[in-house]
């Protein structure tokens, strides 16, 4: 194994190598004090005789540290804990976020004084009732006309009506999940089905273009880590919209 030098070409190295006789730039011809140490206290790696250890700086930490001990966990990196930090965060304000919507749901459903005939769109949210009639026989009307992954086992499908963002020209249509896909999955396959941009990756919990899915029959924002049977069955209706769309105090 050849050594290439800063500001030196990969060629310039090897030919002078070829030349004198592969004696040069040979990495095990390292002095031993400029060999690298494992950063990790616990470390007993060690080079074989006349040669020299390998080390890799982790991106986490700016650490060195040698192949066996290269990856965050096997070192325990700082980066690690930021990371649990920050979704720690995540989920909390995601929390907030939820118990907000919960809090207002709640005061309109006690509020006796609204009583007008003609609500926006977005306050149906919270007052719209559960459908009417055998719900039994909707589901076989849905299932025969619902679409999605043709590999989801027919046992394991959840059959849904979905609905699409407001002001936006994609028809609703029925669906089907599998039943143990998270709400964020199913969340992830109906943008996708509506062809519409999903940042939720990228963007704040509090971001105003988050997308989010409702559950029609009883106005709640579903709670994307938690399995579609656990929050959803066969005949209900979510839709898909964006934070801003919805009205919070």
């Amino acid at each position: 194994m050849l050594l290439v030098p800063q500001n030196e070409t990969e060629d310039k190295i090897l030919e002078e190598h070829k030349q004198s006789n592969c004696t040069l730039h040979l990495l095990s011809s390292i002095p031993s004090a400029t060999q690298k140490k494992c950063n990790l206290k616990l470390c007993n790696n060690k080079s074989s005789e006349g040669g020299v250890m390998i080390y890799v700086v982790c991106d986490g930490c700016g650490d060195m540290f040698c192949l066996k001990h290269r990856h965050p966990p096997t070192h325990q990196c700082a980066s690690l804990n930021i990371a649990s930090e920050n979704k720690v965060k995540r989920r909390e304000m995601a929390e907030e976020l939820i118990a907000k919507y919960f809090k207002k749901t709640n005061s309109d459903t006690n509020d006796n004084t609204s009583t007008s005939a003609t609500s926006s769109k977005s306050q149906s949210f919270t007052t719209k009732p559960k459908k009417k009639g055998n719900k039994m026989i909707e589901v076989m009307k849905l299932k025969s006309k619902a679409q999605g992954d043709s590999s989801i086992p027919t046992d394991s499908r959840l059959y849904l009506n979905v609905e699409f963002l407001n002001n936006s020209n994609v028809v609703n249509k029925p669906m089907f999940f599998n039943k143990n896909w998270t709400i964020g999955k199913v969340l992830d396959k109906t943008a996708i089905e509506g062809k519409f941009r999903n940042e939720n990756n990228r963007i704040a919990v509090d971001d105003p273009n988050r997308l989010v899915l409702l559950n029609i029959e009883t106005g709640n924002i579903l709670n994307t880590e938690k399995k579609s049977c656990e929050l959803l069955e066969n005949g209900d209706t979510i839709r898909l919209e964006r934070l801003k769309d919805i009205k919070l105090d």
